[in-house]
């Protein structure tokens, strides 16, 4: 407990945040948040497995970072792994859905679409498969009783370990489970480059469209007022026309104009939210895939090298080890963060509610001051 005291307090600094935030987040997207075009949808459940997922591993990781020569529980053992296993699959699955939607969205904007029947179909898909390949934990996951070596010193041994058995069973299991992991992580990026390529232009475009804003206004403003200079010196003509026409008004250029300029304005609002919506999916998914790839490797360590643990290693060795196996935390953690930044709805009812909570706390102590 006392060699990975720094990795124990990083986790539960990320536990404590992370859930925090997922709250957060679940209480203002369902509550306060409108979301008419199902572009948020998986925000919520996402939200809620990232919940799960911090509790599980946070619980976990400090458990046995606290007593994993004498771990307490087998059947909390098993109920931790099954957890976390099948909090990380359905995130990371989750993640390949709304790759798969924006990629309908953008590039394929005339086809089939993610109905909300698809939507809700999709999710109990993945419900059933990490199920699946989750629950085989309950049963060959607990607490191993062997034998450790730990700082030149030999004893007995109770660890919470992923497999009490070692066999080409299991070892063909947790393959598989690196393989969907691997297969899942290569699909979204391939759902995710044209995505990507799409928000590319649309930001060169933003930048192009603002260099020569400036420009255009001018080029407006002097066309408007030489319009409007003609009108002054024509305008018994007009007024004569408007008489013959049966008292039709006609729309001065100067108010067409400026109609032009209010649509190309909602226009221009309009494709820049949906390009920061893109973005934010964007950065969840990179911090997915960057989060993962350590555990994956270090999963893959472990059951490829048998003569090899990590408990040989240095303090500063086995705190890297357990940061690296257990980096995948961090994609729980973050996200509510990502939402914070990106959507600007977000971000308003959540400094509303802070507001309001400041309001109260100041009412609170002035009241109590005068009583």
């Amino acid at each position: 407990a006392g060699v990975v005291l720094p990795n124990t307090v990083l986790l539960a600094l990320g536990m404590t945040v992370g859930a925090v935030g997922n709250v957060a987040v679940i209480t203002l997207y369902a509550s306060k948040i409108q979301d008419k075009k199902g572009d948020r949808y998986f925000i919520p459940v996402l939200a809620f497995i990232d919940c799960l997922g911090c509790a599980a591993n946070g619980a976990f990781y400090t458990i046995d970072n606290l007593y994993l020569f004498l771990f307490p529980s087998d059947a909390l053992c098993r109920v931790l792994i099954f957890l976390l296993t099948f909090a990380s699959g359905f995130s990371a699955h989750v993640l390949l859905v709304i790759a798969l939607q924006r990629y309908l969205l953008i590039c394929r904007p005339f086809g089939q679409q993610l109905t909300l029947y698809w939507r809700r179909v999709s999710l109990g898909i993945i419900t059933v498969v990490c199920l699946g390949y989750a629950s085989p934990l309950l049963g060959i996951g607990g607490v191993r009783h062997s034998n450790s070596t730990f700082l030149n010193r030999t004893f007995p041994s109770h660890e919470c370990v992923l497999s009490v058995e070692k066999s080409a069973g299991t070892v063909l299991y947790f393959g598989l489970i690196a393989l969907i992991s691997v297969a899942n992580i290569l699909i979204t990026v391939a759902l995710y480059v044209p995505i990507t390529r799409a928000i590319y232009r649309t930001f060169s475009f933003r930048k192009r469209t603002l260099s020569y804003t400036s420009r255009d206004r001018r080029m407006s403003d002097s066309r408007t007022t030489q319009i409007s200079h003609i009108e002054i010196q024509e305008s018994p003509k007009h007024e004569t026309s408007d008489i013959a026409n049966n008292g039709k008004q006609t729309v001065s250029p100067k108010r067409a104009a400026k109609v032009h300029q209010k649509t190309r304005t909602c226009e221009s609002k309009k494709d820049k939210v949906k390009a920061t919506i893109n973005l934010m999916f964007l950065i969840i998914i990179l911090v997915y895939i960057l989060s993962y790839i350590p555990t994956l490797a270090i999963l893959i360590a472990t059951y490829t090298l048998s003569d090899f643990t990590y408990l040989e290693l240095s303090t500063a060795g086995i705190n890297l080890w357990l940061f690296c196996a257990r980096f995948l935390l961090l994609n729980h953690v973050v996200n509510p963060f990502i939402y914070g930044y990106f959507d600007i709805g977000f971000r308003a009812e959540f400094i509303k509610i802070c507001c309001c909570f400041d309001k109260r706390k100041i009412e609170y102590s002035v009241n109590s001051q005068t009583t």
